[in-house]
């Protein structure tokens, strides 16, 4: 990436500070269904309360979030919210060490560190744009994606091996502390952060409005949030039972599961680095066309692997390595490429409320997926659940081809 932005210390710590925290988080990610698997025996539905759970906090709090964090500076509130989460995650091995862990523990934590992820997350997208030149913010994001993809190389497997060797309790230990690393590279930036812009004395709910109007008015952000929505639901039927499908029904052991994650790593970095220069190269809006399109043929490749269970494991674990490979590759050019739209295109006093609404469409839609897709799972089984997600899945592509991002040519 662009020498200028690695020159800035403070980007640097900035970049310190989520790798190291994303890096914990990728360790532990498997951990903690693995452990409600495995040391717990949850079942479909109990790990249908542990995904709603996590996802609840995006529905209930994500637009009031972004309406409170656009009339404060943001980074004290990153440093907040990592404090608060190695404090939570911590909890989670010493009831498992002293014999109380429990559903509801594990349902309780996950709910309250993804609110306060969902607040971190909200901060970090409107907090960068004040921390970079504008024409810095296409090649800081990209920078970003590609290091938090490293992680997704490097963690899973890595979590998926201390799963094995040592537990998921103590795995989880390692996120904890990674969070706490995480703040204090935030409370080392020097960079003085400037102040939310002065606005008119009005209520919350008026600030949500506004924030919601802006994006419904733009025929560029409108589109790809609706396709968004699509996405998210249809992924969401999925994500709570990935682990289940792949670790119960697959029969993949943590550490080869680890590694057919990290192969979605080693995409995601690809997507994300070689952003910039697809969109200097090719239009923008196809691309991300493209990319929705990649993701649902990915998506499709996990059911397809299940025909293969026990016929042939090599090409099985050729189809969920290729899952990795469609879904994250295109994801992180996504994620880049998107981002850098709606900075660039959204008011510095809007950013928090705009990356709030898209965490509600995001995540908010997920708790009525997942709900969905576990009362499904008792009588039709996975597999079919998996297929109904593929199916809708693929309206994403058709609602952006339909509309202005057709025809958008340049970030």
């Amino acid at each position: 990436m662009a020498p200028t932005i690695w020159r800035h210390l403070d980007f640097r710590r900035l970049m310190a500070a989520l790798t190291v925290s994303q890096l914990g988080s990728k360790l532990a990610r498997e951990a903690l269904p693995l452990t409600a698997v495995l040391v717990l025996g949850a079942g479909p539905m109990a790990m249908t309360y542990l995904g709603i759970a996590a996802a609840l906090p995006a529905l209930l709090m994500a637009l009031h979030a972004g309406a409170f964090l656009d009339r404060v500076r943001r980074r004290p509130s990153m440093i907040a919210a990592d404090f608060a989460r190695f404090l939570l995650l911590l909890s989670v091995p010493i009831a498992a060490f002293t014999g109380h862990l429990g559903m509801v523990q594990l349902c309780i934590i996950s709910f309250i560190v993804a609110s306060l992820t969902l607040a971190f997350d909200i901060a970090d997208q409107a907090y960068l744009p004040g921390l970079v030149r504008r024409d810095e913010i296409l090649k800081a994001n990209a920078t970003k994606e590609a290091s938090l993809a490293t992680t997704e190389i490097v963690g899973p497997p890595l979590g998926g091996l201390m799963v094995q060797a040592f537990g998921g309790p103590l795995t989880i230990l390692f996120d904890a502390v990674s969070y706490l690393f995480s703040g204090l590279c935030l409370l080392g930036i020097k960079s003085p952060e400037p102040p939310p812009a002065p606005r008119a004395e009005v209520s919350i709910l008026q600030e949500i409005r506004a924030g919601l109007r802006l994006m419904g008015h733009d025929d560029i952000l409108r589109p790809l949030l609706w396709a968004r929505f699509i996405r998210a639901f249809f992924s969401g039927m999925i994500g709570p039972f990935y682990v289940l499908y792949l670790v119960g029904e697959l029969k993949l052991s943590p550490g080869t599961l680890g590694l057919v994650i990290a192969a979605g790593g080693v995409a995601s970095l690809i997507g994300a680095a070689l952003a910039p220069t697809l969109t200097a190269r090719f239009p923008a809006g196809p691309g991300l066309i493209v990319a929705f399109a990649l993701k649902t043929l990915g998506l499709a490749c996990v059911p397809l692997a299940g025909l293969f269970l026990g016929a042939s494991p090599i090409l099985m674990i050729g189809l969920l390595v290729a899952q990795q490979i469609l879904s994250d590759g295109s994801t992180g050019y996504f994620a880049v490429v998107e981002r850098t739209l709606r900075q660039r295109r959204v008011p510095p006093e809007f950013l928090a409320r705009t990356g709030a609404t898209i965490r509600l469409i995001n995540d908010g839609s997920m708790p009525f997926a997942i709900f969905l897709a576990g009362a499904l799972a008792e009588t039709l089984g996975l597999n079919t659940i998996l297929w109904i997600a593929v199916t809708g899945y693929a309206f994403a592509p058709v609602v952006a081809f339909f509309s202005a991002v057709r025809r958008l040519r340049n970030v």
